[in-house]
């Protein structure tokens, strides 16, 4: 899913995605087109730091998300259960669709401009 946004990011805002693999380097051109890098985060701003932090966390969390469905994922036709609980399940599931849903209104006022 979060791979689906960031490509469907880049597209809305006319880059080519169709080819791009590398998970990070979607993510990392999707956040910089909707402005939500660290770095593009105006330090005069009250909060800076802390607006920075919780961008770089939307970055980590999507990360995390990638490897963990790499490793324990049962997509890929795997037949061996895995070793999440159906709690940490719920919590990933839950912090992706936030995730997703932030980038996804970005977009949209994105889109609006």
């Amino acid at each position: 899913m979060l791979e689906s946004v960031a490509k469907f990011v880049l597209e809305e805002t006319g880059i080519e995605a169709e080819g791009m693999k590398d998970f990070g380097q979607l993510w990392h051109i999707a956040r910089e087109r909707l402005g939500v890098l660290p770095q593009q985060v105006d330090p005069d701003l009250a909060g800076a730091s802390a607006i920075r932090k919780v961008h770089q966390s939307t970055w980590s969390i999507a990360e995390q998300v990638n490897e963990l469905r790499n490793l324990q994922g049962t997509g890929h036709g795997r037949t061996l259960p895995t070793g999440v609980s159906e709690e940490l399940a719920l919590l990933v599931v839950r912090e992706a669709l936030t995730v997703a849903e932030y980038m996804l209104d970005l977009l949209d006022r994105y889109s609006s401009a």
